[in-house]
């Protein structure tokens, strides 16, 4: 058995409730190696960890919300670590999210900048909404499908790699899922005929963001297959919780200095000798996206096999554990802080694994799993660090990187 000693422990406690599962400890902080770089990191050391996390193949659980917020022990998230070592250039991290089924495995989340290799054209960066959580949130624009939108007004969306779905409230679901032909509906889940080849499409601004029918249909159920848009409320009524089904359509940049979310249309896959990912369409200019320079890859990991549970013949949206058959793991009478960082007074409710059983875990505001293991270098521009994810884990837990704590 491997016994970890960090090099300081502090007597201020932690407890975080998640959606599924529960961790309480102490404090600790320690130097975080990613790569070739090393920064001071304080962190939750949980000395009590429920039965939930004996399943999954992560170490912790790593946060990458929004400012001080996000925060809860007082010190320097990673990030503004490595910024204040002078390890990348920018406050700003790029999120490049695989889809498991396309056999690319080549997902990354990106320090210091955004990869402009990925990207195909400019960013179109949003202004964060304000709020108190360290969410990720923007104004949304419209949604609908193809050329047809639904005309929402006054609606914002938290973007959140640590979700597997895409949460709207129920009139919101339902006013999008209408503009498919031949949808029903039950409760919150959606149906619509499996031949379907529409893209949902969302829109910031001036520029829509196509959703590939890889990712917003699920599996075969009774009368045609699952919509991986449910219609629940997870925050206020005029709130969405948009996850990994979003995000495999486009390149995502999550700036602090600024606090901004950008979007940028992913290159296609013919380029790279693969199929064409989802489309974006524009009506006014973009901006332009920030840069840095170093890069670091690290190894990514296949889930084990409890998590291959979901129904005959799964796409990779459906590869995930049912973690359980409760349809909310959220206590009665919890809010959810979204931030994933630990509390020093109450416990915290935070979010954990959505499944297909329970496809609602609140806002992560960006999770990362962390499993420790090693990885290899590649050489980039100075000021940004690169590291590989692999979306399949990426869907349970956030993003998943390879780190080691020595």
């Amino acid at each position: 058995m491997f016994t970890y000693t960090p090099t300081q422990t502090s007597s201020t406690p932690f407890s975080i409730t998640y959606g599924t599962g529960s961790v309480s400890g102490l404090s600790a902080t320690d130097t975080l190696h990613l790569g070739s770089l090393s920064t001071p990191l304080t962190f939750g050391l949980a000395t009590n960890v429920s039965a939930e996390f004996s399943s999954y193949p992560m170490d912790g659980i790593l946060g990458l919300g929004k400012g001080k917020s996000a925060s809860q022990l007082g010190a320097p998230q990673l990030i503004e670590g490595l910024a204040t070592g002078g390890l990348i250039e920018d406050k700003v991290y790029g999120v490049y999210l695989s889809r498991a089924s396309d056999g690319h495995n080549d997902g990354e989340i990106n320090f210091g900048g955004v990869n402009k290799e990925l990207v195909d054209g400019d960013m179109n960066w949003v202004p964060s909404v304000d709020n108190d959580n360290g969410f990720w949130e923007v104004e949304v624009s419209d949604a609908g499908i193809d050329e047809d939108m639904v005309g929402f007004t006054a609606k914002s969306a938290i973007i959140d790699t640590g979700t597997s779905y895409m949460f709207l409230p129920e009139p919101d679901a339902l006013a999008l899922h209408k503009l498919v032909k031949g949808y029903s509906q039950e409760g919150e889940t959606f149906t619509v005929p499996c031949d379907t080849r529409v893209e949902i499409k969302i829109q910031f601004g001036d520029t829509a963001y196509g959703i590939s029918t890889k990712d917003w249909m699920g599996g075969t159920t009774k009368g045609g297959c699952r919509s991986n848009i449910f219609g629940r409320k997870t925050f206020g009524d005029d709130q969405w919780l948009l996850g990994d089904v979003f995000l495999k359509n486009v390149y995502a940049g999550f700036d602090l200095n600024n606090e901004k979310v950008g979007f940028g249309k992913r290159k296609s896959e013919a380029s790279a000798g693969g199929e064409k990912e989802g489309s974006s369409t524009s009506t006014g200019e973009e901006t332009k996206t920030s840069s840095g320079k170093l890069t670091t890859s690290i190894s990514t990991f296949t889930p084990p096999s409890v998590l291959a549970t979901a129904e005959s013949t799964p796409t990779a949206s459906e590869t995930m554990a049912k973690a359980t058959d409760s349809p909310s793991h959220i206590p009665p009478g919890s809010s959810p802080t979204g931030t994933n960082s630990p509390s020093t007074t109450t416990p915290s409710v935070q979010p954990f694994v959505p499944s297909p059983a329970d496809p609602t875990s609140p806002p992560s505001s960006q999770n990362v799993a962390v499993q420790s293991a090693g990885g290899a270098e590649e050489k980039g521009g100075a000021g940004m660090l690169r590291v590989s994810v692999s979306e399949t884990m990426a869907m349970v837990w956030g993003l998943v990187i390879a780190i080691a704590v020595v």
